[in-house]
């Protein structure tokens, strides 16, 4: 089990490294080529693709969850049952984002074209787009295959082949007269031939010969999926809502053009949630097995010293974005962009770390079926979200809408940590005390480190940056190993780690 989790997590960690790596390289070259219009205009139409992509249900955890119990039963009907309904479905979903996307490009355009400028870049910018709906939604469902088969590895390896082309391409064709509708064209064929290789090797003998044939369409077995994804739906959407909304209510009231201030430093705090995700990811079947054995006294252990060890490390690297953020920014894509982002990016830090103070709450309520409690509030803190974005981004305009995420946030997780506590079987003082309370010393240490270094030294190139980071670091792991985890709690994370 541990060892699955080793190498499912590894992939995982590395595939976000090398789109981290692509994110620092490509992102200035972006907002070079298409300026500032067209690059917050592709943010976003992303965050409007990314609701439309909600009309699957929230079906892909349901396909990653039958496809793995059906495996393991060796029911190949069920299997090829899951994998042509779903097929189906998708593909159904796909049309119809295409025809709305296609309706969007042929006749409403005019909002999305600069004053002076003809309309034809942004009707072929949607139309790639639509034609790429047709394949992506179906691709979904061999990603979720992969994944209930434990073949991450084998998709992720894929995709990072994926990335690094496409990122070439973009460089060797792209210029500032054509860069959008290069990088709409690139996304599109990476992402279809990636999704066509994912169906080639799941129709293999070692992947399971699965494929598609239209007889095996059961709407039961559809119905049955789509029932238990209704909770991952709701979630699901909630969560859209929180991180895509943001950007549509920036250029919806601000303009197009405004949305890189807000994009660009949330990309950038967006990888330590990834980060967070990554990590926990693995931990769900674990915890599911677990309490199916009733080993509720190790699920305890494991669950306080694992969050102290992940809370640990995401809050060190939050502190640490939000101390040197600023100097970053103006050294990758220029100081034009500083403006207020001290301030955006704290609040976007807090909003980002504030699950990972409890960071495995949803992985184990999952696994023991108790994440209904998800579907109820989360919907609630993301309306409560958008109606605080859209009535701040008036007055206060970006730093509005980044309050307005973190607000809701502050009530939510306490909530979910004392739900979470419950399940446990343990309270929420013990909690507190033995997984973030001994993490304090470590974070100041190396958070008082880096902003002494910032504002008496100053950060003024890479070097003097990448310097201050491995200092702080070195600092935070000094203190986090000897001070933070006791005897016992070191040797059980090496232990874990030799394993």
């Amino acid at each position: 089990m541990f060892r699955i989790i080793l190498v499912n997590t590894g992939s995982n960690v590395l595939v976000m490294l090398v789109k981290l790596a692509l994110t620092f390289i490509m992102t200035p070259i972006f907002v070079s080529y298409l300026g500032n219009h067209d690059y917050g205009l592709w943010a976003m139409v992303g965050g409007i693709i990314g609701y439309m992509g909600m009309l699957d249900l929230g079906i892909k955890p349901a396909i990653s969850r039958f496809a793995a119990k059906h495996r393991a039963e060796k029911d190949r009907v069920a299997l090829q049952q899951v994998y042509a309904s779903t097929l189906i479905f998708t593909f159904c979903i796909g049309v119809l984002v295409s025809l709305i996307l296609t309706c969007w490009a042929l006749w409403f355009t005019g909002w999305m074209t600069p004053d002076g400028e003809e309309s034809l870049k942004y009707t072929l910018f949607l139309l790639i787009l639509a034609g790429q709906m047709i394949i992506t939604f179906p691709g979904y469902v061999t990603v979720s295959f992969l994944e209930g088969f434990q073949k991450y590895y084998i998709k992720n390896n894929i995709t990072i082949v994926n990335s690094l082309i496409g990122a070439g391409l973009f460089i060797t064709f792209a210029n500032p007269d054509n860069a959008l509708l290069v990088l709409a064209g690139v996304s599109a064929l990476g992402l279809s031939i990636k999704y066509i290789i994912f169906m080639i090797l799941l129709s293999r003998p070692s992947f399971g010969a699965i494929s598609f044939k239209g007889s095996n369409f059961s709407p039961s077995k559809l119905s049955e999926m789509l029932r238990f994804s209704l909770k991952s739906f709701v979630q699901g959407l909630a969560t859209r809502m929180e991180s895509a909304t943001d950007t549509i209510v920036i250029g919806a009231f601000l303009g197009p053009a405004s949305v890189p201030f807000y994009a660009i430093p949330m990309n950038l705090v967006r990888n330590i949630q990834g980060l967070g995700w990554t990590l926990t990811h693995a931990f769900m079947p674990l915890f599911s097995d677990m309490a199916a054995r009733s080993q509720q006294a190790e699920i305890q252990k494991i669950y306080l010293v694992s969050s102290k060890v992940v809370a640990g490390l995401v809050v060190a690297i939050g502190i640490g974005v939000t101390l040197v953020g600023t100097p970053f920014l103006a050294l990758w894509i220029g100081p034009e962009y500083t403006k207020q982002s001290d301030v955006i990016i704290l609040l976007l830090v807090m909003f980002v770390t504030l699950p990972m103070l409890n960071p495995f709450s949803s992985r184990y309520l999952t696994a023991i079926n108790e994440h209904g409690i998800f579907a109820k509030l989360m919907p609630v803190s993301a309306l409560v979200n958008v109606g605080l974005s859209i009535a701040l981004v008036k007055s206060y305009g970006i730093v509005g809408v980044a309050a307005a995420s973190v607000l809701p946030a502050l009530v939510l997780h306490p909530v979910l940590l004392t739900y979470s506590c419950r399940h446990l079987k343990l309270s929420v003082s013990r909690y507190l005390k033995t997984s973030l309370l001994p993490l304090l010393t470590p974070w100041v240490s190396m958070g008082l480190f880096v902003a002494w270094v910032r504002w008496h030294l100053g950060i003024e190139g890479y070097v003097s940056l990448v310097a201050t980071v491995i200092s702080g670091g070195a600092i935070y792991f000094v203190m986090f190993w000897f001070v933070s985890l006791t005897s016992d709690e070191r040797r059980f994370v090496a232990g874990r780690l030799r394993r």
